[in-house]
């Protein structure tokens, strides 16, 4: 029970890491209202209200791996779905099976 608990602080604190993190660097494309991680799943949703969209749409990345290089840490997204076909198709074809380097805050949560 209480691993569940520390599980889901530490899922939560990734989270909004993560969501300010995303809101920083992509702000020209709209925001993300809210991020749930699920690190025993390896799965990640997130609520984005884009420019141009009039409701919000959910973006899941459905499987990432962490790998590591030394001291650094970086993110492999395997595969996206979303609310909205589109948005499913360009994220698998331009993010999927691309390595990410995490931030050294975030990192630390891992």
């Amino acid at each position: 029970m209480l691993k569940g608990i520390a599980r889901g602080v530490k899922d939560s604190a990734i989270g909004m890491s993560l969501r300010a993190y995303v809101n920083d660097r992509l702000s020209e494309y709209g925001e993300i209202i809210d991020v749930n991680i699920d690190t025993s799943a390896n799965r990640v949703t997130a609520r984005a209200l884009l420019k141009g969209e009039r409701d919000a749409v959910t973006i899941t990345v459905e499987r990432y791996e962490i790998e590591s290089e030394g001291e650094a840490r970086y993110i492999k997204l395997k595969s996206f779905t979303a609310s909205r076909a589109w948005l499913t198709q360009i994220l698998n074809k331009l993010l999927a099976d691309k390595r990410y380097k995490i931030p050294g805050a975030v990192s630390k949560l891992l």
